[in-house]
């Protein structure tokens, strides 16, 4: 198939989880599809009401009739002629259990040409089967992930057509003849990893090392209340109450920056990340902090960020306010910088300076990604 994109043609998404039923608000709101084509492969509820019902209303951000219109809003969840209606735009509901095998389901057919998959199940670029990411190519011309890629058969090389790619990073590196499988990597790494690319491409070989820690907000992944392991379960710390408890546990970040940002380990940068879940519904912060060699003080570092923010103005916000993770919630950005929660010490080792600052950055960790997602698909479409 052609990499050309209809920017107008309908959307795919398969799967409606947190971060796909929020790409279907987002797509909607914007109104520029006169249809978007959803796949969950099985029937929701006791029909097309409770889908309407489940699409309608949201636990954390409120009702789409405000989303989409604000307090004024009339109806903007509508059922016609046995059709579901978002804003205007036609939602498309293929419920066949067929369609749980991505190769299986009539994307083309409904004039699908970019597929989103937001299941989270799929994330191996290598395997070429239909029950895999790549099934999607079979009657779609591309696929976003939106998760990093996972490679299970280690030392399989990425293939030539699949790449991930962060707004405000590598958009540059996008070839649309060529790449017809793209990650967006995860909503950490679209934090982090545009603050990380401003150091680097200012300090060079002189930024030493960075460590990272999420405080990432509770996801569908955990369990409201304690379960026994299943067989062979490794991180065990998962299956406790998300309800009441911190819970350290790994993420893909440090892997997804390198991948993003060569020049990281082209400079020996040391690199290290670790994730808490904490029982908050959204509003997540990534804690940076880094090692340089030399002697900086806050409003060096703070000026570095603000006119990356200037640069990439839909990408990070530059924040002089006393922020908590309330306040970011619904935030489109990729990062929020926190310029009054920086912190920094240097010291001297013999004739040498060396510093240390403390950085922070928040991040709405769901819909603050679906919208890099949106740009993402502004870039493929030939929007950006």
């Amino acid at each position: 198939m052609s990499g050309v994109i209809n920017p107008k043609a309908p959307v795919g998404v398969c799967g409606i989880g947190r971060i796909g039923k929020l790409l279907v608000w987002y797509l909607s709101a914007k109104g520029e599809h006169d249809q978007i084509v959803i796949s969950t492969g099985r029937k929701t509820g006791k029909g097309i009401e409770d889908l309407a019902t489940y699409l309608g209303y949201d636990s954390t951000y409120g009702a789409y009739s405000r989303f989409v219109s604000g307090f004024g809003a009339g109806k903007a969840v509508e059922i016609r002629d046995g059709s579901l209606y978002l804003n205007g735009v036609k939602i498309v509901w293929l419920t066949d259990k067929e369609h749980r095998v991505p190769g299986n389901i009539p994307w083309s057919d409904n004039g699908v040409e970019v597929v989103f998959d937001t299941t989270g199940k799929m994330s191996d670029p290598t395997v070429n089967d239909d029950n895999a990411l790549r099934g999607h190519l079979n009657h779609a011309k591309k696929v976003v992930l939106s998760a990093p890629f996972k490679i299970k058969v280690k030392g399989t090389p990425m293939p030539d057509d699949a790449i991930t790619l962060v707004g405000g990073v590598n958009f540059d590196r996008y070839d649309a003849a060529k790449h017809t499988v793209v990650s967006n990597a995860s909503c950490t790494t679209n934090c982090c990893a545009p603050p990380i690319k401003a150091l680097v491409d200012h300090f060079g070989d002189t930024f030493i090392s960075y460590a990272l820690t999420t405080v990432h907000a509770a996801t569908n992944s955990q369990n409201v209340l304690d379960v026994l392991p299943k067989d062979g379960e490794k991180d065990t710390r998962k299956v406790r109450s998300t309800f009441n408890t911190m819970i350290p546990t790994s993420t893909g970040a440090a892997n997804a920056v390198i991948e993003v940002i060569p020049e990281i380990r082209n400079l020996g940068i040391g690199s290290q990340a670790s994730s808490i879940r904490v029982p908050t519904t959204t509003g997540s912060i990534v804690i940076l902090d880094i090692s340089l060699m030399g002697e900086y003080d806050n409003d060096y570092v703070n000026e570095i960020f603000k006119k990356y923010a200037v640069r990439n103005a839909d990408i990070m916000q530059y924040s002089s306010e006393q922020l908590v993770s309330a306040d970011i919630v619904g935030s489109t950005h990729s990062t929020i910088y926190d310029s009054k929660f920086t912190h920094r010490r240097t010291s001297k080792r013999g004739n040498s300076y060396f510093t240390m600052v403390d950085l922070n950055f928040w991040y709405d960790n769901e819909f603050g990604y679906v919208c890099s997602l949106g740009r993402l698909y502004d870039l493929m479409t030939g929007r950006r």
